[in-house]
């Protein structure tokens, strides 16, 4: 189906994601970076608290808060209602241009992945931007990781065998911990899976230019938003803030590296893609053509995006071991 969005060149739209991006823009009337952040964070939470469906009765979720130097980092965990023993880990990572965005925001993705994988998912609840620039969310979501690595067995979590994943800014924390875990000889990482992730500072890119005035997230807001994560320093080439500045990216964990067609981040999760093939990681890396940022919440409804999930959930299954994972029915 053929989209036109303000000045956005026409867009041929997956037609069973229509809705969803419809819906979505119509509630954000105004670009991000003219809103004001407080504002924006109580009417999201408010609007999902009215709308969010119930977590589905095989799928049980508790909230835990791990210490950390100085705070404590709230975790949202998910775990088959059935399920028995140690189980395997899936990381999980909000995304939201680290200004927005908690752990019950990518809830229904979090459910599906347990329901699919048959594994448990952490969710952090991460300190965000422009309060706590870097490296602040980054220090809690590696603190919890390790936590989860260390003491997770307690919870009847497999520290040996996890994953990360996330979105967006969700995507750059979760290639950022792969990096860290590496130089700091742990935890072990055995998959990140990296959606549409927001990897560099170049927004000369083609996708870029291409996708300046795109829907869900535009080239200004994306600016803001890392301007405000870096608290105004946009030249840093900390790896852990811009993984795309890494200068060697050998010895990390096997990558799927998922990017959408009409979003200006899709040349960063190219890129990075090309840099971790050429320092030998195993890559899988797929451009979801018909689809714009933040396709994942329309799993529900996208038929695409239901492929690339299960792709998604297909790679965690092979990362884990399937049979050391009791499967959900959905």
């Amino acid at each position: 189906m053929i989209v036109t969005v303000g000045t956005m060149r026409p867009m041929d739209i997956d037609p069973t994601f229509v809705p969803y991006l419809e819906e979505a823009m119509a509630g954000c009337p105004r670009p991000l970076h003219e809103e004001n952040t407080v504002e924006r964070r109580a009417r999201v939470a408010e609007r999902r608290r009215r709308a969010a469906p119930p977590v589905p009765g095989d799928v049980r979720v508790e909230t835990v808060t791990v210490p950390a130097p100085g705070r404590g980092i709230e975790m949202r965990f998910y775990r088959p209602a059935a399920g028995r023993g140690v189980l395997p880990v899936i990381f999980y990572v909000h995304g939201g241009g680290w200004m927005y965005g908690s752990p019950e925001q990518s809830e229904g993705t979090c459910v599906r992945f347990c329901q699919e994988t048959g594994a448990a998912v952490v969710a952090p609840r991460y300190r965000l931007s422009p309060e706590h620039p870097f490296p602040a969310g980054f220090e809690d979501c590696y603190a919890a990781l390790r936590w989860v690595a260390e003491e997770g067995h307690g919870l009847g979590l497999d520290g040996t065998r996890m994953a990360v994943s996330g979105e967006s800014s969700g995507g750059n924390l979760c290639a950022a911990l792969a990096i860290e875990a590496r130089d700091r000889g742990g935890p072990a990482i055995r998959l990140q899976v990296l959606n549409y992730p927001a990897l560099g500072t170049d927004f000369e890119t083609g996708s870029y230019r291409e996708n300046a005035a795109a829907p869900i997230l535009s080239r200004d807001e994306m600016i803001y938003f890392w301007r405000a994560y870096l608290g105004g320093d946009m030249g840093t080439r900390d790896p852990r803030a811009v993984p795309l500045a890494a200068a060697d990216l050998c010895g990390l964990p096997p990558a799927r590296i998922v990017t959408a067609e009409y979003d200006p981040l899709r040349d960063d999760g190219i890129r990075y893609a090309g840099r971790l093939k050429d320092a030998g990681v195993p890559v899988e890396f797929v451009n979801a053509r018909h689809l714009t940022h933040g396709f994942m919440r329309a799993w529900p409804v996208s038929d695409g995006v239901k492929d690339l999930a299960e792709g998604m959930c297909r790679a965690f299954r092979d990362a884990f071991g399937e049979a050391d994972g009791e499967r959900v029915s959905a």
